[in-house]
């Protein structure tokens, strides 16, 4: 099945392979003109003037023909792709032979393409507000009519497809990241053949073909028993052993995000577990909370399909022990026997939903409306939760004043250190590699900061973790395995009631952890496994229930998190806004198997545990919380209802819906957030689990009865397209091109028409002309070749310039005009 499914890619790449347009053919084409003298591998020039000038040299060695004016036609991405005219050679050079003459048209008709990559990122005035890794120059003749692809296109029609290739060169293709990495011109060479590669299609078109396969296989029923648990093993144990050995390729990023989530499932498992003991007459406690998470995780990170998904006992799941612990308590029913009993039906039931392909169903129809509602309502819990912790040390007259105040700034403290640590990547201070690395590990930094202040604070009575000394349950007198035959007989009955709300929680808490981890921006490649995700968790949950710990799920928002934090991710500022870029993940097992294990050894070092002040881990609640409405459109929008309207960020909906009907879809969203609020505080919180299934059909009944979203509205509001459009013009290229006029007035512009051209594709970036900056350029190195022999440093270039300023009086004048020319 494997090599016909290989087979049916390769026919379906065959089939699409279709004759290149102009831009791809173009940019294959400028292979051959790009040579080691055209190349310039880490420069430490940061000057536009020196940038520019180095590659107008290169050019001009390389072929002989000097360059004219220079602009911008792509500046994002980190790519700045520049183009020259190619000027007429001199007179005295043109009364050379006939055959001279002719090899210099011929080479000035040919598009030179010289390559530079620089040593350190420079700001270049790009639209994206990315910061400038490589920068290209492409030739075109001045008034002669090229040679190659662009020979049967206009000069408008030219450039434009020499924009368009570049523009699909930086966003299309992993060009400018590798070539970062290279050392030598051939390597250069090597990645932008890569580059070509991919864009001609050989690559992108078979990845995008199995990606569509396994999407299908792992979002659609199959009519098969089992057959989407099949599917999904069949789809992931090609990559097993990979998910081990891709750990070594990147062996920090391994251990910044498994010390990451280390300590972002150690807070809230302590956390949760001392909530669920108060509740629970400590029935459940962190040591359950802390076991469970080690078992499972554990067990997670060696068999399930997606391992990148953070499995732990959450936020949902403890209000339903809380609730059910209630329900059993006022029912006079022993509780633990009864939780057994919800696990094991519970456990039945998803099995049988996986077998059953009944993923494909909230893998396919759960859109962002009901993700982002789920999503926000979990963060509100984290905030929430920390937020009142923290605040009720001061109404607690068991703290002094001093306690209470001191253990607030411990949490506030722990809270805004890693803020600062995750807004340190986007900020121009220090070098990249202490940006990323203060990122990766700052939230870790922040809690040992935290519980240092406390502790040489010699503030006394804080609260600090409370969990038994020795590996034994919260109720010491039971033992680990529940006996299900105790309590009453008709406790395996009503216990068919609760359960089925639980997997209702599973349904949708599970998948919808899958799919916000398998977006599109995330960028993870090995596929996801929804059926076997769901039949391997659905054991778990029947191991834990008997042994009286609370059942974990994928946890939000702590997965899509974790992807992140596995992550090379580049953020950059457009318009006042900070973005995110994933660059790539490294899929894994290794880290997940270490985040738990580390819980599992949390046990050796219980004593140092119990001197973490639970303040510090109340304030790693809210950072949580808050850092998950970071990627959350919901709260995008709730944000922008208090913008004014000019200031509004560049996405999709904006600019294309109106805003009442922004607002309206939002307002729709929020009454969905309270009402889970409001369910979860009465008294049929048990059954809240009901009402988030139940938000997949509210929103079609809703958006069709009410009749005042049109589809198109609608499709962006839930963000089924791309939130940041490209607004340029190489989206519809390819048709649109040949819907334009073949007239060919290459040969017939003036002056006057080749400036409007150039005007119309340049975007904001360098722009000179070349012949005076190569002019200034020589004159300078000239000035500082001599320096160099009059002893060299700034004395010896100050000395020059004032012997020679009598001579060349208008050497400044000359840099002044080149520069502001751009």
């Amino acid at each position: 099945d494997a090599d016909a499914d290989a087979t049916d890619a390769e026919d379906a790449v065959a089939v699409i392979d279709v004759p290149l347009p102009p831009w791809c053919a173009f940019l294959v084409e400028l292979t051959a003109a790009l040579t080691p003298e055209t190349t310039t591998v880490r420069a430490h020039s940061w000057r536009e003037t020196d940038i520019v000038g180095g590659l107008v040299r290169r050019i001009a060695r390389a072929h002989g023909t000097p360059v004219g004016r220079v602009f911008t036609a792509v500046n994002e991405c980190g790519l700045t792709a520049l183009v020259g005219e190619a000027l007429a050679s001199s007179s005295e050079n043109d009364a050379e032979d006939a055959d001279a003459g002719a090899e210099r048209e011929r080479k000035r008709r040919e598009c030179a393409f010289a390559v530079t990559t620089l040593e350190r990122d420079v700001n270049l005035g790009a639209s994206d507000g990315r910061n400038t890794k490589v920068v290209v120059l492409v030739t075109v003749p001045e008034e002669l009519h090229p040679r190659g692809v662009l020979e049967d296109l206009s000069r408008n029609e030219a450039l434009r497809a020499i924009k368009i290739a570049f523009l699909k060169l930086a966003n299309d293709t992993d060009f400018v990241k590798d070539v970062r990495g290279a050392r030598t011109a051939a390597h250069v060479l090597a990645e932008y053949e890569s580059a070509c590669a991919v864009l001609k299609g050989e690559h992108v078109r078979r990845a995008t073909i199995e990606a569509e396969i396994a999407s299908k296989r792992g979002a659609e029923f199959t009519g098969t028993f089992a057959g989407g648990i099949a599917g999904d093993v069949k789809r992931r144990w090609v990559h097993y052993k990979s998910d081990w050995t891709d750990a070594l390729e990147a062996p920090v990023k391994c251990l910044s995000a498994t010390l990451y989530m280390y300590f972002a499932c150690l807070g809230p498992a302590i956390a949760f577990g001392g909530l669920a003991y108060n509740q629970t007459n400590a029935s459940v406690g962190a040591m359950e909370y802390l076991c469970s998470q080690a078992l499972s995780g554990i067990a997670w990170a060696v068999f399930a399909g997606q391992p990148e998904i953070v499995l732990r006992p959450a936020g949902p799941q403890t209000v339903f022990l809380i609730e059910l612990f209630k329900r059993c308590d006022s029912w006079n029913i022993d509780f633990l026997p009864t939780f057994a009993w919800v696990g094991v039906w519970t456990s039945i039931f998803m099995m049988m939903i996986a077998v059953s392909d009944a993923c494909a169903y909230v893998a396919t129809r759960c859109t962002k409306f009901t993700q982002d509602i789920f999503s926000l309502f979990v963060c509100a819990i984290f905030i929430f939760e920390g937020l009142k912790n923290l605040f009720e040390y001061l109404g607690d007259d068991t703290y002094s004043t001093a306690t209470a105040l001191f253990s607030l700034m411990l949490g506030l403290m722990t809270l805004q250190l890693g803020l600062w640590a995750v807004q340190l990547r986007s900020s121009p201070y220090m070098n990249a590699t202490i940006r990323e690395v203060t990122a990766d590990f700052g939230l870790a930094v922040a809690v040992i900061i935290a519980s240092v202040t406390a502790y040489l604070s010699g503030i006394s009575g804080l609260e600090t973790l409370q969990i038994p000394s020795s590996f034994t349950p919260s109720i010491t007198t039971r033992n680990w395995w529940i006996d299900l035959s105790s309590g009453d007989a008709y406790i395996p009955l009503i216990a068919v009631g609760p359960a089925l709300m639980l997997t209702a929680l599973y349904y949708i808490d599970m998948n919808v952890a899958t799919l916000l981890c398998n977006t599109p921006e995330l960028k993870l490649r090995k596929g996801a496994a929804y059926h076997y995700n769901f039949a391997v968790l659905s054991i778990l949950v029947l191991i834990t229930s008997c042994l009286g710990l609370p059942p974990p799920t994928g946890s939000l928002p702590h997965s899509p998190q974790y992807v992140l934090a596995l992550s090379d991710v580049e953020e950059y500022t457009v318009d006042g806004e900070t973005q995110r870029k994933v660059i790539k993940v490294h899929e894994q097992r290794l880290s997940p198997l270490l985040v738990n294990v580390l819980i599992a050894l949390s046990f050796l070092v219980v004593p140092l545990l119990r001197s973490i002040p639970m303040s510090v881990l109340f304030g790693l609640f809210v950072y949580t919380g808050i850092t998950g409405l970071y990627e959350n459109h919901f709260w995008e929008r709730i944000k922008i209802a208090f913008m004014e309207p000019r200031l509004h960020p560049p996405t999709s909906y904006v600019r294309r819906v109106p805003l009442s009907r922004v607002h309206a879809f939002t307002c729709v969203q929020i009454a969905c957030v309270g009402m889970l609020w409001g369910i979860r505080s009465s008294s049929i919180a048990l059954a809240f689990p009901l009402f988030i299934l139940l938000l997949m059909p509210l929103r079609s009944f809703l958006f069709k009865k009410f009749n005042i979203f049109s589809p198109e509205w609608l499709e962006l509001l839930d963000a089924k397209r791309s939130s940041k459009q490209n607004l340029g013009p190489h989206d519809d290229f390819d048709t649109t091109l040949l819907d334009e006029t073949k007239d060919n007035a290459w040969l017939h512009t003036t002056a006057e028409e080749r400036n409007l051209g150039f005007m119309t594709f340049a975007e904001v970036g360098p722009a000179f002309n070349a012949a005076s900056l190569s002019a200034s350029l020589r004159d300078d190195d000239a000035v500082t070749s001599r320096a160099r022999t009059k002893g060299g440093g700034i004395f010896g270039v100050m000395s020059i310039l004032r012997a020679e300023s009598s001579s060349s009086p208008n050497l400044e004048e000359t840099h002044t005009r080149s520069v502001s020319m751009g």
